[in-house]
């Protein structure tokens, strides 16, 4: 379950904040696991956050379509060694 700090009650924000051993901001979502609060810090949004960048550029290179011209200079090898990007 996710739940939004900004949505919480005072006495639901103090008790998550006594868990997680820190304030909570009014931005933050919370992720209940199995009961157990899990709040990213600093470093765990902006490392998920360059994962997600990473992915999103692999998946747009993997969408990117040669011609049949270029398939076949790939495949014959002709015009270099390397595939077009």
């Amino acid at each position: 379950m996710i739940l939004q700090t900004a949505q919480l009650s005072p006495s639901q924000k103090a008790d998550l904040e006594e868990k997680v051993v820190r304030q909570l901001t009014s931005e933050e979502n919370i992720a209940l696991c199995a009961g157990m609060p899990k709040v990213a810090g600093v470093v765990d949004r902006e490392s998920a956050v360059h994962q997600m960048r990473y992915r999103l550029a692999l998946l747009d290179a993997s969408q990117r379509r040669m011609s049949i011209a270029e398939s076949m200079a790939a495949l014959l090898g002709e015009g270099g060694n390397e595939l077009p990007a």
